[in-house]
């Protein structure tokens, strides 16, 4: 039985590259099929006719697959390196192919999936395929021009890099905080925040639990007050000491009271270094005249990590394209009679949209056109709606970015119908908040959890 080669490919250092240069005439395409180390290209036409597969291992045969589009190009082929999007793998290929003059472009993951089927009528996918039909999407779908980041871009990226663990760490380490209290000091939590309020921490450390404190409550306090620097009345601080000599938790044994002042000297660590690098960041974005204009909206991290991950904003066409680069864009799945649920694609980073649901938590706080809106939506209602809610804004808020990084001015009137809005409870409001449009910065590190305020509107903790 004859045996299929539809895919099968050659080592890059065996590819006659003559061969291929006296099938091609008026240009070509190169597709990549990014991994950690086994690349697979396809040498394909300008029609997406693939005339050779080749395979290298990377790095070690990288500069023999250079050679031969440096071959391709030196004979006026003007060959486009197509590639997808694959994590940090491809970075170094697309930078020697960049600086050799020849194009680099990229291709949606998604697209490369959603074309299998169609290629050859198998849903399976595999290096060779990939390949192929990134060749044969280069030819029917445009694709992104793949530019090096300037160097300011590039620092901004990497002190982003440098923030996410922290975040994420300090968010694990809180949950590991909150079960330990309600489980031994479940009253702790309604005296002090432990998101927002950093004076617990030297208390814990040093008083690990209602017992400790309740032993030395006179030195405790003092270490209170002071950690405070007197942002804690008098009466908070008596009260908490109180709660920890009538506390109704389970008594703490000495490796859970070890446990939790390691638990809090993570926590500590975290958020000073996290304050390190919001520092950092905010002086980078202060000097970058498009991430300064929508830092003024959501916070030096939220528009850094928009500009990053995603893009300028001044680089998408219309509001609506942003809106989709972000994963903000509606999916629907309906068949008959039977009518689905619209639900936000997600496709964009997973980064983003957290930044952006807590920049808009704390517009909610900041703006009482935005509040009133979402009370009036008929979804609102428990915490469903809420959230709801916040991602309907979040979507608006989007495509305002969009506006804001060309000049504009935030103005929520130009996005809610005030008309139809009830605004008579938010008159005292909107006098004790500052302008929309001239936040103070925004500290986006710490988890934030809604809460519930007059008008039943989440907000995050000032």
């Amino acid at each position: 039985m004859k045996k299929k080669r539809t895919y099968s490919s050659t080592d890059v250092e065996r590819l006659d590259v003559l061969t291929i240069l006296s099938l091609l005439t008026v240009g070509c395409i190169v597709s990549v099929d990014v991994a950690k180390t086994k690349f697979v290209a396809a040498i394909a036409t300008v029609a997406g006719e693939v005339l050779k597969i080749i395979r290298f291992s990377h790095p070690r045969q990288t500069l023999a697959f250079l050679r031969v589009v440096e071959a391709l190009r030196d004979a006026q082929l003007a060959p486009r390196v197509v590639m997808e999007p694959t994590g940090t793998y491809g970075d170094a290929l697309r930078y020697q192919c960049h600086a050799r003059g020849v194009s680099v472009e990229m291709m949606s993951p998604k697209h490369t999936h959603d074309i299998a089927e169609v290629l050859d009528g198998v849903p399976s996918m595999h290096d060779p395929k990939a390949a192929v039909a990134l060749a044969r999407l280069a030819v029917i779908k445009p694709a992104r021009a793949w530019v090096p980041e300037s160097e300011e871009r590039r620092e901004v990226r990497a002190l982003l890099d440098r923030r996410w663990p922290l975040t994420t760490t300090q968010a694990l380490y809180h949950g590991h905080l909150e079960a330990m209290l309600a489980r031994h000091w479940p009253e702790l939590g309604s005296l002090i925040d432990v998101h927002e309020q950093r004076s617990w921490m030297t208390l814990l450390q040093q008083y690990p639990g209602p017992r400790a404190v309740a032993a030395a409550s006179d030195e405790a306090a003092r270490t209170l007050r002071k950690a405070s620097r007197g942002r804690l009345s008098a009466e908070r601080v008596e009260a908490i000491v109180e709660v920890a000599r009538t506390s109704l938790g389970m008594p703490m044994t000495k490796g859970e009271e070890t446990k939790l002042r390691c638990i809090v000297e993570q926590i500590e660590q975290q958020t000073k270094g996290l304050d390190a690098v919001d520092q950092e960041l905010a002086e980078l974005v202060s000097k970058d005249k498009e991430m300064s204009r929508l830092a003024v909206l959501v916070g030096p991290a939220c528009a850094a990590s928009i500009v990053s991950h995603v893009g300028a904003p001044t680089s998408f066409a219309t509001g609506g394209a942003l809106e989709k680069a972000i994963g903000l864009n509606l999916k629907e799945k309906s068949s008959g009679e039977g009518a689905g649920k619209l639900h936000i694609t997600k496709r964009g980073p997973a980064q983003v949209r957290q930044l952006l649901y807590l920049a808009v938590l704390r517009l909610l706080q900041s703006d009482p056109i935005v509040a009133a809106w979402c009370r009036a939506r008929k979804s609102y209602g428990g915490e469903s709606g809420k959230r709801k809610a916040i991602v309907a804004v979040m979507r608006k808020l989007v495509r305002a970015l969009w506006h804001v990084a060309r000049g504009s001015s935030f103005d929520a009137s130009k996005l809610f119908d005030v008309r139809r809005l009830d605004l008579s409870d938010c008159a005292e409001k909107k006098a004790a908040v500052a302008p929309a449009t001239s936040p103070q910065p925004m500290r986006t590190g710490a988890p934030v959890r809604p809460v519930r305020c007059e008008g039943g509107v989440p907000q995050q903790h000032a």
